[in-house]
């Protein structure tokens, strides 16, 4: 099994999220799929404006000299079969001539495999095959060919999507913290009222209590910044469903008749409860981190008030 953010693929497994993925992908321009059945033709299926696909998986996660090696073979290898099959393939492309040979999988780690796609493309071009076009090229993809479709695809596949991250270095986070003092300021007011008068080590654990709402704040940061880039409509719904709920805060904060707590931890739940009914497709890591960061960006700023 080969490992992602988005779950663990073998080769059937792959294939089959790359099919629905696919015909999600290019429903406009007709893509056809083309099983293997009674003949591996080379090409998982193919597009009616001249695109062709092939799928690849690893069987293990090897390391990258040797996944280098594994995908460049399957490269060559099936590629051999645009010429050692091209009767066959042109019963079913009739005059369509492939522009674009996409070969995709999970992930790649040598750069080289970019160039060995040009070099096998600028071969082929040299070959004449009828069923080519003057134009063709080859490629490689990964999973971010598919940002799109993803959260419908995992959705439908009853998969869920953990977005992972690199976590925000201790230096990164005692250098925002030293460049944003009222804000951390702010946080230190509002945590003293989490932490009873009467404990051990008062202030100590306000300052931890301080620091793990920076942290989450920081990290929960990159992750909305991954979101952002990878699946740009989500994020923009996430923004409204926070600062929609952001004004029911407030309001909660100004009647509330419970101690600073109980508020925090009914915020707490009602926001996570809204966040996984809101994107459905998120696993239960991923609405945890979004949910903390979050609520530190309440406690760093102002919508959530302890009186």
């Amino acid at each position: 099994m080969y490992k992602t953010e988005y779950g663990s693929f073998d080769g059937n497994s792959w294939e089959a999220f790359c099919q629905t993925c696919f015909k999600l992908k290019y429903e406009s321009v007709g893509y056809q799929e083309l099983t293997a059945w009674q003949g591996d033709l080379g090409i998982e299926g193919f597009t009616r404006d001249g695109i062709v696909f092939q799928c690849y998986c690893p069987d293990e996660e090897y390391e990258p000299s040797t996944l280098y090696e594994k995908q460049r073979d399957k490269i060559t290898k099936d590629l051999k079969k645009l010429e050692a099959k091209k009767e066959d393939l042109r019963k079913y492309l009739k005059d369509t001539k492939i522009k674009k040979w996409i070969f995709v999988t999970p992930g790649y780690k040598n750069k080289e495999l970019v160039k060995h796609c040009r070099d096998k493309a600028e071969e082929y071009r040299g070959m004449s095959l009828d069923i080519l076009d003057s134009d063709f090229d080859v490629f490689v993809q990964d999973l971010g060919f598919f940002a799109e479709q993803i959260p419908y695809v995992v959705g439908f596949n009853g998969r869920k999507v953990e977005i992972n991250h690199i976590p925000e270095s201790k230096e990164n986070q005692e250098r925002w913290k030293n460049s944003s003092i009222s804000m951390v300021q702010t946080a230190n007011r509002k945590n003293t009222h989490r932490v009873s008068d009467n404990v051990p080590r008062r202030d100590e654990k306000i300052n931890k209590l301080t620091s793990l709402t920076i942290s989450h704040f920081l990290n929960g940061n990159l992750m909305l910044s991954k979101i952002q880039s990878s699946f740009p409509d989500d994020y923009e719904k996430f923004v409204r469903v926070i600062s929609q709920y952001e004004e029911k805060v407030e309001e909660m904060c100004i009647t509330n008749s419970s101690d600073s707590n109980t508020l925090y931890e009914k915020i707490a739940v009602d926001l996570k409860a809204k966040i996984a009914s809101s994107f459905p497709y998120l696993d239960e890591t991923t609405i945890e981190r979004l949910t903390n960061q979050v609520l530190a960006d309440w406690i760093l700023r102002c919508p959530i008030e302890f009186e």
